[in-house]
C-alpha cells in the first residue's frame, strides 16, 4: 500500500469518476463528479476520445462557474485485441451480439488507468462496479475504491439476495421483503447466468471501501435503510441522488446532452409548449434498446388508434431495423399524426422534456437513469422492461412506489434486442396509453403518488435533506481517510 503525502491534506480533497462507456452509467456519473465539484471537491473524471463528446459540455459548463472538474481521456483498447468495430467505444454502439467482446474489453484499460492514477495521485477512485480490477489497483494505490452500480438500492437489494432462491422457479416471489414482489427467472439481469463474473464482482466489491447510489431515501426507504446496515459485504453505502436533480443543470445544458444540436433541441421543447399542460405521452426506450421493426409498427398503430399527443423518441438505426428489409413506419403515419404526434430521431433532451408542463406520462422501459428523471420531474410512468435490471426496476415502480401501470400483466423478454418481434399488440399499446390518460381513479392515484415522489426529490438534495447530508458525510469520511493516511506517512519516516 502507498501512502498519502501530509502535504497533500493542504489541496481539496480529489476524487477520480471512471464510468462505463455507456450513457446510462455515463451521464449519472458525470453528475454525480459535478455534485462533487460542486461542494468543492476536486473531481476529475476518466472517459475514451469516442465518449468525450458527450460529457464535455457539462463538464465544460461547470468548469466555466469556477467547480474543480476536468476531462482525462485514455485511448479505447485497439480493434484487433477487442473484436469490436473501431467506432464502438460506447455500449449503445455495440451489437447484443458483441455485448460479451465489450464486457471482455473492460479488463484491457488497466495499464493506461493505473498511469493515468499514477499521475493524477487522487484521494480516492469511484469506478464502475464492471471495473473489477479497480479495487485492486485503488489498493495498490492507497486510496479507497468507491463503487458505483448505476440502480438503486431496491434493485441491488434484490440482486444481492437472488442466489438464495436459486435454482429458479419460472416464476416465483422473492422472501423477506417489506412488499410482495414477484419475479420471473427469464426477466433476471443477464450476469446471473455469468457465475464467473459475478464471483469477481462479489470478490471485488469485498476489497471495496464503498457503495454510491443514485437514489434518495424517501423513494426506496426500506430498501435503502436494509442496503446499508446489511450489505452482503458489510460495505458502507451512501445515498447521492437524483444527482440530476442536485446538479440543477441549466435548460439549455440539459438540451446538449448525447451531442443533440440546439436547433432540434428547441424543435422538440418548442412543440411542447403548445400542448395544453399534461397532456402529451413521452415514449424512450433507453440508448441500449433495439426494439424489432414488427414491434415499432405496432407501437405506431397503437399511437395512431389512441387519439393521444404523443413524443416518441426511436434509435437512429432502429428504421429497418438491421436485420430488415422494410421500412417499420406505417405508410402515411407521420402526416396522419401531424401536430398531435412528434417521432424524434436518435436523442432528445429527456430532462428538459420530463420537466415541461406538456408531458403527462412516460412510456419507460424501467432504465434506473429513466425511472430516476421521472421521479425528479413527478411525472407517472407506463413500464415497458426489457431486460437488464429491468423488469425489477418496474416492480419498484409499480409495486412498492405505486408511481406507475404496467404496459402488460406478466412477462415478454427481449433477450436479443435487434430480432425483437412483436411483444405488445398495437391494440395493447392503445389501451395502455387510453388508460393512463382516461382519468380514471387508478391512473389518478399514480400521478398523485408521482407528484408526491417529485416533492420529496427535490427536499431530499436541499440542505439538510436525506442526500445532502449523506454526502456530506462521505466528503467527510473521505477527507478523514486523507488525514489518516498522510498521519501514517508522517508516523513512517
Amino acid at each position: 500500500m502507498g501512502s498519502v503525502d501530509a502535504a497533500s491534506t493542504a489541496r481539496p480533497l480529489h476524487v477520480v469518476f471512471f464510468p462505463l462507456m455507456s450513457p446510462g452509467h455515463m451521464i449519472p456519473m458525470v453528475d454525480m463528479a459535478r455534485l462533487f465539484a460542486l461542494r468543492g471537491v476536486r473531481s476529475s473524471v476518466v472517459t475514451t476520445p469516442g465518449n468525450a463528446h458527450s460529457v464535455r459540455p457539462a463538464i465544460d459548463a461547470a468548469a466555466a462557474l469556477g467547480h474543480p472538474l476536468a476531462l482525462h481521456l485514455i485511448p479505447f483498447p485497439d480493434p484487433s485485441a477487442t473484436g469490436l468495430a473501431p467506432a464502438c467505444e460506447n455500449l449503445s454502439d455495440v451489437p447484443a451480439a458483441q455485448f460479451d467482446n465489450f464486457v471482455n474489453a473492460l479488463f484491457l484499460f488497466q495499464a493506461p488507468v493505473a498511469a493515468l492514477l499514477r499521475d493524477l495521485r487522487p484521494d480516492a477512485l469511484l469506478s464502475d462496479s464492471l471495473f473489477t480490477w479497480t479495487a485492486d489497483l485503488a489498493a495498490d494505490l492507497g486510496v479507497p475504491r468507491l463503487i458505483f452500480h448505476g440502480a438503486g438500492a431496491f434493485p441491488q437489494f434484490v440482486i444481492c439476495n437472488l442466489l438464495g432462491h436459486f435454482p429458479f422457479l419460472e416464476s416465483f416471489t422473492m422472501d423477506g421483503l417489506p412488499h410482495p414482489i414477484r419475479l420471473y427467472k427469464d426477466g433476471l439481469p443477464e450476469l446471473m447466468d455469468n457465475f464467473a463474473f459475478l464471483q469477481l464482482l462479489g470478490e471485488a466489491e469485498a476489497k471495496s471501501y464503498g457503495v454510491v447510489v443514485n437514489t434518495y431515501r424517501e423513494m426506496e426507504p426500506a430498501y435503502v435503510d436494509y442496503y446499508k446496515k446489511h450489505h452482503p459485504q458489510g460495505l458502507r453505502a451512501w445515498c447521492v441522488g437524483p444527482v440530476s436533480l442536485c446538479c440543477r443543470a441549466a435548460e439549455e445544458e440539459r438540451a446538449k446532452r448525447g451531442g443533440l444540436p440546439a436547433t432540434e433541441a428547441n424543435r422538440i421543447l418548442s412543440w411542447l409548449d403548445g400542448k395544453p399542460a399534461g397532456s402529451v405521452v413521452y415514449l424512450c426506450f433507453g440508448s441500449l434498446c433495439r426494439l424489432g421493426v414488427a414491434q415499432l409498427r405496432a407501437i405506431a398503430k397503437g399511437l395512431e388508434a389512441s387519439g393521444r399527443a404523443f413524443l416518441w423518441v426511436v434509435r437512429r438505426d432502429a428504421e429497418g431495423g438491421p436485420e430488415a428489409e422494410e421500412k417499420w413506419m406505417p405508410d402515411g403515419f407521420e402526416e396522419r399524426v401531424r401536430g398531435r404526434g412528434l417521432l424524434v430521431r436518435g436523442w432528445a433532451p429527456q430532462l428538459a422534456v420530463l420537466g415541461h408542463a406538456a408531458v403527462g406520462w412516460f412510456v419507460t422501459h424501467c432504465g434506473w437513469n429513466s425511472l430516476q428523471e421521472a421521479v425528479c420531474a413527478g411525472v407517472p410512468m407506463l413500464t415497458w422492461p426489457l431486460f437488464h435490471e429491468q423488469f425489477i426496476n418496474q416492480e419498484l415502480v409499480v409495486e412498492v412506489m405505486g408511481a406507475g401501470l404496467r404496459v402488460w400483466e406478466g412477462l415478454r423478454r427481449c433477450r436479443s434486442p435487434e430480432q425483437t418481434p412483436e411483444l405488445v399488440s398495437a391494440e395493447e399499446v392503445e389501451v395502455a396509453v387510453r388508460k393512463a390518460t382516461g382519468g380514471g381513479e387508478d391512473a389518478e392515484a399514480v400521478r398523485r403518488r408521482a407528484k408526491e415522489y417529485g416533492e420529496a426529490a427535490r427536499k431530499a438534495v436541499e440542505e439538510g435533506g436525506s442526500t445532502h447530508e449523506d454526502v456530506t458525510n462521505l466528503i467527510k469520511e473521505l477527507e478523514a481517510v486523507r488525514l489518516q493516511k498522510a498521519g501514517q506517512g508522517d508516523a513512517a519516516q
